[in-house]
């Protein structure tokens, strides 16, 4: 092993990234210290994050011609006020959901006294199992690509489109993720620390910036292996997880190349491409 490669990864390493994620337990020691509740700590972290991220892409960008342009950055912003809609709406739901099956469950689930230890990477690992299915069905299935399609119509990739994800994408994947965490009964506040990380994750592996995980790739999804899913190539265009590569890695689609990237990123090609981008399923 070159263990030059793995202090020092070719291009460097992604510092923003890394520091984002290094910030969390200090995020967690003010949020409990100031007594926030949960939507609180989710929304002010999601939006500290983009914005910590946005601001390092205009510092060091892997590339300088992915940048936002202002009409793709209104675009971004309204897809995230329909989506911060929608989720809260289904959050409302799950919630309803959640205190009905703790009232009718017997006992309490297998994961309830998990330390937080345990708890959190589990509780990452099995929300990731869902939508990492569901990602790769709907790069094969026609009926799911229809709506998954609006998240590959960027010919870019940065933080700010990320959030560009049709609604109907959004519900199955907050339904597949948050299901078993109640139906194993974790507790509340594994389910908040987990839910932030994998959101935090998928703004990270779309950032437009310079460097790298180095060995961390092969534990934690990076924009190195994030962009590999995004090529125009089907061929390419695997790494369905996000927060993680571990499904990736068991079943087959897992990509790697250090050093490398894809030629194209976008709309797959043999897809049909609409004169518009696809929003509400229309294309």
């Amino acid at each position: 092993m070159n263990t030059s490669l793995f202090f020092f990864p070719r291009g460097g390493w992604n510092w923003p990234h890394l520091s984002l994620l290094l910030a969390l337990p200090a995020y967690a020691w003010l949020a409990g210290r100031l007594g926030w509740q949960a939507d609180l700590i989710l929304t002010f972290g999601t939006l500290a994050g983009l914005a910590w991220l946005m601001l390092w892409e205009r510092l060091r960008p892997a590339r300088p011609d992915w940048q936002a342009s202002a009409a793709e950055l209104a675009r971004d912003l309204g897809a995230l006020g329909v989506n911060a809609l929608v989720d809260a709406a289904a959050g409302l739901l799950i919630a309803g959901a959640a205190l009905h099956w703790q009232a009718a469950r017997a006992q309490p689930g297998l994961a309830q006294d998990l330390t937080p230890v345990l708890a959190l990477p589990l509780a990452v690992a099995l929300g990731e199992l869902g939508p990492y299915w569901l990602h790769r069905a709907a790069h094969r299935l026609p009926w799911l690509w229809r709506f998954h399609a609006l998240h590959h119509w960027p010919a870019a990739l940065n933080a700010s489109n990320s959030v560009l994800v049709h609604p109907v994408n959004l519900l199955w994947n907050k339904f597949a993720r948050v299901a078993p965490w109640l139906l194993l009964g974790f507790s509340a506040e594994a389910m908040l620390w987990a839910a932030l990380f994998i959101q935090l994750q998928s703004l990270a592996v779309h950032a437009n910036l310079r460097g790298s995980l180095g060995p961390l790739n092969w534990l934690i999804g990076s924009a190195e292996l994030h962009r590999w899913h995004h090529s125009v190539q089907a061929a390419e265009a695997h790494n369905y997880g996000t927060a993680l590569p571990l499904w990736d890695q068991l079943f087959g689609s897992f990509v790697h190349r250090p050093g490398a990237r894809p030629a194209r990123v976008g709309w797959l090609a043999g897809a049909v491409r609409p004169r518009r981008a696809p929003y509400l399923g229309c294309c």
